[in-house]
């Protein structure tokens, strides 16, 4: 079973060269988009410099995640139990999860030696669609990616991950859920 921390890395190795032809209405757009620019940098030696790394992630990645959308799902009905304050935290922690995850693998990223196929965008309505990948690279087994995104105003976002199977947003579902039954356990008066 892949963790959260795999997820993300071989998210990163998904961006390789493709030469599909898209529109910027198909939300495969936005991973095309990101490819070209973890392909170019990837090819720059500035991606040794951590600081460039992580504000290149941060400026070029991160904003195609709707974070919003990913901890309503992560938090479910709990939600309603948490604070604003404590929503904005649990928002904020989330992406600097994901910045440092990706910020940490994206380093070692191979485009000259990493293949990816893109399947047509399917969509569940006009306001969702998943984007499919499949990742070949020489030294590993292939890995199937889905990315679940959603439409946000004239773009599309992503708001779920799936690397094999294994979700993103429910890894991080079972870790808070698991969290918050600690915290029950340990604030119980006895």
């Amino acid at each position: 079973l892949l963790t959260f921390t795999s997820l993300l890395l071989v998210s990163s190795l998904s961006f390789a060269s493709t030469s599909t032809a898209i529109t910027p209405t198909d939300p495969a757009y936005v991973i095309h988009t990101a490819l070209d620019k973890i392909t170019t940098f990837s090819s720059n030696s500035d991606k040794v410099n951590p600081v460039k790394l992580r504000g290149f992630i941060e400026h070029e990645i991160i904003p195609h995640f709707d974070f919003d959308n990913m901890s309503h799902w992560i938090t479910g009905r709990y939600a309603s139990n948490m604070s604003n304050n404590d929503k904005a935290d649990f928002q904020r922690n989330l992406r600097e999860t994901f910045l440092s995850s990706l910020s940490k693998h994206l380093g070692s990223f191979d485009a000259k030696n990493t293949r990816v196929r893109f399947y047509p965008a399917r969509y569940r309505g006009p306001e969702e669609s998943f984007v499919s990948t499949s990742i070949y690279r020489p030294d590993t087994p292939s890995v199937r990616l889905d990315f679940r995104m959603k439409r946000d105003a004239d773009s599309w976002k992503i708001i779920d991950v799936k690397a094999n199977g294994s979700s993103a947003v429910l890894y991080y579902r079972r870790h808070f859920i698991s969290q918050l039954r600690q915290y029950q356990r340990n604030t119980r008066p006895y």
